[in-house]
């Protein structure tokens, strides 16, 4: 798996594309479809929606993550990075914070490359 981190609209997704040679039906996106409707896409987009999605069902991020990192070893995973910043002040959205942090160092543990990406640029840290 290759890991693509990131802030909020700082050019990921095209980075991803373009390095990886990818298109559009390539992507599959977490946010706006469910896992079981995963096809083999090579490009994982919005893995972050995952742990809204678990918490929300009361699943453990960590424990539901551990179900697809075998799946995803030829994938491009790409992940939101949501620990700058303010600290929310509703609990809920701190949990949240908190779960996708936890997630993205799972991804990253399990990853063979890790970059982050920020206006575009893509800074290897793995």
């Amino acid at each position: 798996m290759r890991l693509i981190l990131g802030g909020y609209a700082n050019g990921r997704t095209a980075y991803a594309m373009q390095k990886y040679q990818l298109t559009v039906q390539d992507c599959f996106d977490a946010s706006q479809q469910l896992l079981t409707d995963w096809q083999g896409q090579r490009l994982i987009l919005h893995v972050e929606s995952l742990a809204a999605r678990w918490l929300t069902g009361e699943k453990d991020p960590g424990e539901e993550i551990q179900l697809w990192l075998e799946k995803w070893k030829d994938a491009v995973v790409i992940s939101q990075e949501v620990g700058c910043g303010l600290v929310p002040v509703e609990p809920e959205q701190r949990r949240f914070r908190e779960a996708v942090g936890r997630l993205n160092c799972l991804l990253a543990d399990s990853a063979e490359t890790v970059e982050r990406v920020c206006c575009g640029l893509g800074m290897r840290l793995k």
